[in-house]
């Protein structure tokens, strides 16, 4: 029936939504895990890309959803239907549509099928990353049978604009190495998890059948690692250590089960809701497990931890040979994956913060770097890990505060759209300084009080640089405060030039002339006055010189004005307007 549904949407436009993902993005392999050589290495070529990108959309917070877990769960499958949903959205919203319009498939339990939702449809009938293919075109690379297929860290090459409590975010999709695999160390299995929570906003664990024990250990492990590097920071810096305390240093954990089979046919999706909870509680809740001190360190590192469970998607997709054929999913799986991934997608989505400072574009791959560099030998190590952290939480300090410095004088411009006085710029700018400095003494920093002064210093210094930047801007607003009345000025120097010209040539004959000499008169005293007057409110506000600058950028706006008016016969075509007159004549 799945197949069915699939052959009635339309091909052409699916086929078409698919070419335009396809030419939109790839998976890009951001980091590469040398398992023979125990390195972890940048792959500065496709960084360098994505860097190019996130630019492109300009200064805003990023959002990273990452997927990760043992090899062969499915991550890459996850990601190719995180994928179809997300441009789904694109095309919804560039259409004026809404995409989160409440959809009424029939209740579970009773026996009927849910309906194929139009987000797995609109890009085509099979699934992009299918059959492995290298490269990363068009969806992450996924394939059946016992061959890992992702190695070290992939992210989607476009980021996806979304509004996140009204605040504009750039979501980023993250593939990992399969983890915990019979490959990988505990330690590089750590470094793995490690990059992952510390660069994401929502950090999505697969685990097969039902959330494992030893899994659960194995994250701890890194709970553990990652919970005495904070303390060795905060060693002899009572202020860092209340910040640290306040805050857990990760933000949500999401377990998700595939191929959970204890779901009964009867029951509705709040029943089966009800079984994820009480699943979820028997391996993270620390009143409910027996030995809880794993349970304790994950709620005390995670701000949010969840569980999802799916049920399996059908034994079609665990076939190398399989193509992707979207017909060949289980119903099941796909009443819940539609679930799930409005979950991930609407309600559980929050931008990257990094110890109470937003992850951005432009700090994004800098962050990337240092924390690769911590982990490079692919052993976590509490000092290296350390100072990523001091140097992450002292670039985004900075970048916050040449941010708040921007915004607030760029409002202020923005209300003085002719400029402000020296003394009133002086006054906008002690304010922004001063605001700077209350969202800097509530930064966290990673470090002794000295490397917290250091920091201050350095934003001293690029504010200084960025105060004299609107200060030269500010200089040519005020230069230009009259330029906007340059078009009217014009007209009244042309119009007292016609009533001249007029008064010599048709005022002692014509009454008509002698009308229009009027008309133009009062047009071009009424501009003079107006002129006049905002000469005079300039100059009691900013003085004689600012005025007689103001005026002398007016006069040469003018002239170019005439300049451009006066071209204008030059390149007129002359010859095809000879040959449309005649066209037009009889």
């Amino acid at each position: 029936e799945n197949a069915q549904a699939v052959a009635t949407s339309d091909p052409r436009g699916a086929l078409h939504m698919s070419a335009r993902h396809a030419s939109k993005g790839c998976a890009l392999q951001l980091i590469r895990l040398n398992i023979q050589e125990g390195k972890v290495e940048v792959n500065e070529d496709a960084l360098g890309r994505l860097e190019k990108n996130l630019k492109a959309v300009g200064s805003r917070s990023v959002a990273v959803v990452s997927v990760m877990g043992a090899f062969r769960t499915g991550k890459s499958f996850l990601l190719d239907l995180f994928l179809r949903y997300l441009y789904y959205e694109d095309e919804c919203l560039a259409g004026g549509v809404d995409p989160h319009e409440a959809r009424d498939p029939p209740p579970r339990g009773l026996g009927q099928r849910c309906p194929l939702p139009e987000w797995l449809l609109a890009a085509g009938n099979q699934i992009q990353g299918a059959g492995g293919a290298a490269g990363g075109a068009g969806g992450f690379s996924f394939k059946g049978g016992m061959d890992a297929c992702t190695e070290g860290i992939w992210l989607w090459s476009q980021p996806f604009l979304r509004t996140i409590n009204g605040v504009p975010v750039a979501l980023l999709l993250m593939d990992t190495q399969g983890a915990w695999d019979g490959n990988m160390t505990k330690e590089q299995s750590a470094t793995i998890f490690g990059l992952t929570a510390v660069l994401s906003s929502k950090q999505i664990y697969n685990n097969t059948m039902q959330i494992q024990e030893d899994k659960v250990e194995n994250l701890a492990y890194f709970m553990h690692f990652a919970k005495a590097a904070m303390q060795h920071a905060a060693a002899g810096n009572e202020a860092l250590g209340r910040a640290i305390g306040r805050s857990k240093p990760f933000q949500t954990l999401d377990f998700l089960v595939r191929d959970w089979r204890y779901f009964d046919d009867e029951w509705t999706v709040e029943e089966c809701r009800t079984q994820m909870a009480e699943h979820l509680s028997r391996h993270v809740d620390p009143r409910v497990v027996r030995e809880n001190s794993t349970a304790q360190a994950m709620q005390s590192m995670f701000q949010h931890i969840s569980c999802f469970c799916l049920p399996h998607p059908g034994s079609a997709i665990e076939k190398t040979s399989w193509s992707g054929n979207v017909g060949d999913i289980s119903n099941d799986f796909i009443r819940f994956m539609d679930i799930y991934v409005r979950d991930v997608f609407t309600t559980g989505l929050e931008k990257k913060v990094l110890l109470g400072s937003d992850l951005t574009t432009l700090s994004f791959p800098l962050v990337l770097r240092d924390f690769v560099r911590a982990f490079e030998n692919a052993t976590p190590v509490a000092m290296t890990f350390t100072q990523a952290m001091a140097s992450s939480t002292t670039l985004l300090a900075k970048e916050g505060a040449m941010r708040t410095y921007a915004k607030l004088l760029d409002e202020a411009m923005a209300a003085h759209p002719n400029g402000l006085s020296k003394e009133e710029f002086q006054r906008v700018g002690t304010l922004a300084s001063v605001e700077v400095k209350r969202d800097f003494d509530n930064a966290t920093i990673i470090g002794t009080d000295q490397v917290r002064e250091q920091t201050w210093g350095e934003i001293l210094t690029c504010l200084e640089a960025l105060h004299k930047r609107y200060e030269e801007e500010n200089k040519r607003q005020l230069e230009k405060a009259l330029t906007s009345l340059a078009l009217p000025a014009v007209l009244g120097v042309l119009l007292f030039c016609l009533d001249r010209i007029s008064d010599w040539t048709c005022d002692w004959w014509a009454d008509t002339c002698v009308q229009l000499s009027k008309v133009m008169r009062l047009a071009y005293v009424g501009i003079a006055i107006y002129l006049a007057i905002h000469l005079y409110i300039l100059a009691s506000q900013r003085g004689r010189l600012a005025a007689a600058f103001a005026l002398s950028e007016l006069w040469k706006e003018m002239l170019r004005l005439l300049g451009g008016f006066g071209g204008m016969p030059g390149n007129l075509n002359f010859g095809s307007l000879r040959l449309l007159l005649r066209s037009a004549v009889p």
